[in-house]
């Protein structure tokens, strides 16, 4: 906290009006990236309430080759060495009184991680032939698996006394959105201007299914198009070909230019990442070699209702939309011009409302651009993921400043996103830790 305040003190005091544009752009995202580590210190407090901020990744030791594989066996090796304290250390400093739904969501994540140890570490590192390395990886990986279990354990312990108390209140919701995005605002305006985007796209999604089918009600034509879903086993295949279909798309139209031929492999999600059902993992822009991007698409859970796992399977013209954010013009797209770049902090950084904002921004821009030939269908699609993103701005400003509980969001999920109820209570979950997830709405206003 020290350290973050003298950095910006010291930023504060560079007059901006001294600068040219991208020295003043750098010192902005600098303060914004400052402000928001402080809110998640200073309001959040997070290392004291929140089990989530001391998970780790261990996905890019095995599904990234940017050291020979003897190598990522060694930074194993230290990572699982270092957990033990580290995670005695996260044991010490929580508090006995944790959010139940940050609880929840870390034990998730904690049983995922013992999952991915046991199978996808194990996998690939089948191939190091040095025999001495290979047992000191095992003994080291057991290790990890003793420490997240007492973590796991110490967690569970804390059940009894968890909470629903997640809120930041009315002043910290502001000040998040002031001193992370720069958007300062009255709460009513705020609310005011996502119930009316919310309102814009119900009314695109009515004339949508009207076109369609205008015998039949706004939800039975929803629910009938959702009925079109690729099969479990070709989800990922359907992903891809979506990718291939909008990189010809944007370069036969001349939309954006696209400054490599990289492209993001679809994978199924890492155990412990499935708290959100998709999302892109790009490779970072100081590598010095071309490494894969992933896009992670997340199975629904096998221990749920065969009926529920069904539902949780995205529609094909949602998933075309998720396509669209996560890989071609959105994030993945994002990422390869940002790398294009000389200033390491505007490779490093960026504000959570340009980030999602953008790729948000871009799914109803290639609607527009014609990317559905003007196919209904594939247009609710566009919709359903608008309104997933208007809920989320909603329920960011009830649950943090009025007072909606989880089931009421989840509810709200259900009935403006229109979506299925693990999804709607998976997104609901997701806002008590994630206030700023109505970046993506807010982000794409800004840009409109």
């Amino acid at each position: 906290l020290r350290r973050l305040h003298r950095a910006l003190d010291r930023l504060d005091g560079i007059p901006p009006a001294g600068l040219t544009q991208r020295p003043r752009l750098e010192r902005d995202v600098l303060l914004s990236t400052i402000r928001a580590d402080l809110i998640d210190l200073e309001l959040l407090r997070s290392p004291w309430r929140n089990p989530m901020f001391y998970m780790f990744d261990l996905a890019p030791y095995v599904n990234r080759d940017y050291k020979p594989l003897a190598a990522r066996a060694r930074s194993l090796i230290a990572l699982a060495n270092a957990s033990k304290w580290y995670l005695a250390e996260a044991r010490e400093n929580l508090g006995p009184v944790i959010p139940r739904p940050w609880l929840e969501t870390a034990l998730l994540q904690i049983n995922g991680l013992l999952e991915f140890l046991g199978e996808d570490v194990k996998t690939a590192m089948a191939g190091l032939a040095d025999k001495p390395l290979v047992a000191e990886l095992a003994k080291s990986l057991e290790g990890m698996k003793v420490a997240l279990t007492t973590y796991r354990e110490s967690l569970e312990g804390r059940r009894a006394q968890s909470t629903d108390d997640f809120a930041l209140g009315k002043d910290g919701f502001l000040r998040m959105l002031a001193e992370t995005q720069g958007v300062t605002i009255d709460l009513d305006r705020l609310r005011e201007i996502g119930e009316a985007d919310l309102d814009r796209n119900l009314a695109a999604l009515a004339a949508a299914a009207q076109a369609i089918d205008p015998a039949r009600s706004t939800r039975d034509v929803v629910l009938a198009v959702a009925e079109d879903r690729p099969a479990p086993a070709s989800i990922l295949a359907e992903a891809s070909r979506q990718a291939t279909r909008l990189r010809r798309f944007l370069t036969d139209k001349e939309i954006v230019s696209i400054p490599t031929e990289d492209t993001a492999l679809v994978r199924e999600s890492p155990p412990y990442m499935r708290w959100n059902g998709a999302f892109l993992d790009e490779a970072g822009p100081f590598e010095g070699k071309s490494l894969p991007s992933y896009y992670y698409i997340s199975p629904p859970d096998p221990k749920w209702p065969e009926a529920e796992r069904i539902r949780y399977l995205p529609p094909r013209a949602d998933l075309f939309f998720s396509t669209v954010h996560e890989v071609w013009p959105g994030h993945f797209l994002h990422s390869l011009h940002i790398k294009q770049g000389d200033s390491q902090i505007l490779k490093s950084l960026c504000t959570y409302s340009m980030q999602e904002g953008w790729a948000h921004y871009a799914e109803e821009m290639m609607w527009d651009a014609g990317v559905g030939n003007g196919d209904e269908r594939l247009h609710i699609g566009q919709l359903k993921e608008a309104l997933l993103r208007n809920v989320r701005y909603l329920v960011a400003i009830g649950m943090h400043t009025g007072g909606m509980t989880i089931d009421e969001a989840t509810k709200l999920f259900e009935e403006k996103a229109l979506t299925d109820p693990a999804t709607a209570r998976q997104q609901a979950v997701r806002g008590t830790f994630d206030p700023m997830y109505l970046g993506y709405t807010l982000g794409k206003l800004m840009i409109f």
